[in-house]
């Protein structure tokens, strides 16, 4: 089995991100391992207005931050990071062999869009080089 070097948590500002983000730091800290939490702006394609992308940048900045303060809680090392793409292509770009992601788990949608979208966590566990852990939601 490879050892674990890095654990990478995927996030989004919801509740379940945020419990994501305490079980990943609990297994860095057991792990010994950095943690990086990364974010990806799915959104850049539609905007044409800067305010409104400042905007959005703003609140992923708060979010990344109020993340980052969490992980620090466990006493590991944390990197935050804001990418621009497709979210599950951008994840699985981030990853390396010897990662961890630890992951969010929620379905947002229901009836005919359910067919249509793809889940970013069914999507970065089939493509992911490495392996993926997946929070699933309490709900």
């Amino acid at each position: 089995m490879k050892e674990i070097k890095r654990i990478i948590i995927p996030v989004d500002n919801t509740k379940d991100s945020e419990k994501a983000v305490e079980k990943g730091a609990y297994l860095a800290k057991l792990f010994n391992v950095e943690v990086k939490i990364i974010t990806v702006n799915d959104t850049h394609q539609f905007m044409s207005s800067v305010i409104l992308e400042d905007k959005l940048k703003k609140e992923t900045d708060a979010f990344l931050n109020n993340f980052k303060k969490i992980a620090e809680t466990y006493g590991v090392k944390i990197e935050t990071q804001l990418i621009t793409g497709k979210p599950s292509e951008e994840i699985v770009k981030c990853a390396k062999e010897d990662d961890l992601i630890i992951m969010a788990y929620h379905d947002k949608t229901k009836g005919i869009d359910k067919i249509i979208e793809k889940s970013v966590s069914k999507d970065v566990v089939q493509n992911a080089p490495c392996s993926v852990l997946v929070i699933k939601s309490n709900k």
